[in-house]
């Protein structure tokens, strides 16, 4: 009998770039943080996703100010501090895409160990976050 598929979490340039800046072995017990801090108001917002099948799916997202583009229908809603924490949120992508930038520390971590920090991807890079098998 075997087990699911190996798959890999992938963070790349988006096409047509070929670049491959990271590359690990995930399964659907693994945690992927994405973390940035918010270009105007400068407070820290966090994504937090499980792979699922050939997908990232959004569990989580935990930050500190309300408004435009955030979630407001989570099925459960925590305070922790200044921090709002929306979950259960069910949003499934194919891909996780975002012009990376130097000025708002993107970062992203798996199990709570950084796998990629800021610098490792250049300021304006069209990057995404994809599930391949391997």
């Amino acid at each position: 009998m075997s087990g699911p598929a190996p798959r890999r979490l992938v963070i790349r340039q988006q096409a047509p770039g070929d670049r491959v800046y990271r590359s690990v072995p995930i399964d659907g017990d693994d945690e992927v943080a994405m973390t940035w801090m918010h270009s105007v108001d400068k407070t820290p917002w966090w994504e937090y996703y499980r792979a699922v099948g050939d997908e990232l799916v959004l569990d989580c997202t935990e930050l500190s100010l309300m408004g435009a583009g955030t979630p407001f229908e989570a099925p459960r809603t925590e305070l922790d501090g200044d921090m709002v924490r929306l979950c259960g949120l069910d949003e499934h992508f194919a891909a996780v895409r975002w012009i990376h930038s130097h000025r708002v520390h993107h970062r992203i971590y798996v199990n709570g160990e950084l796998l990629l920090p800021t610098r490792a991807i250049d300021h304006h890079v069209h990057a995404e976050m994809i599930v391949i098998g391997d």
